[in-house]
């Protein structure tokens, strides 16, 4: 499975891409090297589930927004 990756600067080669553009690249190589430039940055897998930090969760409940 490729990952998603977002531009930090425009490109055009192999791959081309604009500023702030996301997409896969499913060739590892490539992502490397693209990473390695600082061209793109490698985005979180959003498949992963997200932790709340206590501090956030406090928060939440003193502004009403807790799920329970």
């Amino acid at each position: 499975m490729a990952l998603m990756y977002k531009a930090t600067k425009s490109f055009s080669g192999i791959i081309s891409m604009k500023k702030g553009d996301e997409r896969e690249i499913k060739d590892v190589e490539v992502a490397k090297d693209l990473i390695r430039a600082g061209y793109v940055i490698e985005l979180a897998d959003e498949s992963k589930p997200k932790t709340t930090s206590k501090k956030a969760s406090k928060k939440a409940d003193k502004d009403g927004e807790s799920d329970g």
